[in-house]
């Protein structure tokens, strides 16, 4: 079994989930100085935490599906295949963050709101 490629994916998708992470890290750090933040930013920030747990979730959910696959799936076509289902699930994440009014973003948002006074 060959996994001389599998380092190299690895490696990008830690790099884009931490990127990720400390843009979102950013945003509620300048959402959390600025007392008289724009709702529609403080919003927005607690829309992109909400699509980033979903994202977390969903792949989470997709390592149990690894289970039942052989050992021969693995190669370049399984990573590019691994590749675009990781933009599906980003894209599918930020639909989940936006539909609803009783979103977790929402409760995030009133929450702060309340906290910050705003």
């Amino acid at each position: 079994m060959d996994l001389t490629g599998l380092s190299s994916y690895t490696d990008y998708m830690t790099d884009v989930d931490r990127v990720a992470t400390e843009n979102l890290q950013n945003q509620l750090q300048k959402a959390d100085q600025a007392k008289g933040t724009d709702d529609d930013a403080l919003l927005d920030a607690c829309k992109q935490f909400e699509s980033y747990l979903w994202e977390q979730v969903y792949k989470e959910m997709t390592k149990t599906t690894k289970l039942f696959s052989s050992d021969e799936d693995e190669g370049y076509a399984s990573n590019m295949v691994d590749y675009f289902k990781d933009s599906v699930i980003q894209e599918i994440s930020e639909q989940t963050a936006s539909q609803g009014s009783n979103s977790l973003a929402q409760m995030l948002y009133e929450q702060a709101k309340r906290n910050y006074n705003l």
